[in-house]
């Protein structure tokens, strides 16, 4: 993709006509023309224009390599129906698929994903809900592989059987498939049936104990 096409995935996505858009970045409706023909090569104010005043990364801008939000960027999407993609954060932290040896520590953004905002609204997901994580060891495959990154929901944190959640196990994050064993405990049970079921009672579980669940899985990224 060109730079002209991303001015163009820009002005889509915020929904604006272009003279809306050269409107609110302050440059001369001719020259995003001639940006957008490839007449001219985008200069350092467009670039720095775009950054503050729509908070787009001008190095994505650019090269199309870096995530199109500058970090740090947070829109209510629910209440903007004229936005395409919506920015998510991915955090330092992955989550262990084995027994569960990745230290949580302080979780702080490191870059944002574009997701489609139709497929967010369509799966009843709140965008400032939601995060990602990456997938650290095997105990999830072949579900999920070591590298994997997980879209997780943290507005569902109730167990659901057969359904896929990330736990907080004291200092440690870990991704297993919850089993309810009974009325008051559940089972964490990994996809690699070499790691055995561990079951927790409901009772050691919550935001002020030593186990929580975080959230549920709700999408899984294979990057290669």
């Amino acid at each position: 993709m060109s730079v002209s096409n991303r001015i163009r995935e820009v002005v889509d996505a915020k929904g604006l006509t272009l003279r809306e858009f050269t409107d609110l970045i302050e440059i001369k409706y001719r020259t995003i023309q001639n940006y957008l023909s490839g007449e001219r090569n985008v200069g350092a104010e467009f670039l720095e224009a775009i950054s503050t005043q729509m908070n787009i990364s001008a190095s994505w801008l650019l090269t199309g390599k870096e995530p199109m939000y500058l970090p740090g960027t947070h829109l209510s999407t629910f209440a903007d129906e004229t936005a395409d993609f919506v920015p998510v954060p991915r955090y330092t932290v992955s989550a262990s698929g084995g027994d569960g040896d990745s230290y949580l520590g302080d979780a702080m953004d490191v870059t944002f994903y574009a997701f489609n905002l139709q497929w967010i609204k369509r799966r009843n997901l709140d965008p400032d809900n939601l995060h990602i994580v990456e997938v650290k060891g095997d105990g999830m495959a072949p579900t999920l592989s070591e590298g994997d990154l997980i879209l997780v929901d943290r507005a569902q944190a109730e167990p659901a059987d057969g359904k896929a959640f990330v736990i907080r196990i004291s200092e440690e994050l870990v991704v297993k498939n919850i089993q309810r064993v009974g009325k008051d405990t559940i089972s964490l049970v990994s996809a690699n049936m070499i790691y055995p079921p561990r079951e927790i009672a409901a009772d050691d579980m919550g935001p002020r104990a030593d186990i929580e669940i975080v959230g549920r899985v709700v999408a899984s990224m294979h990057e290669w």
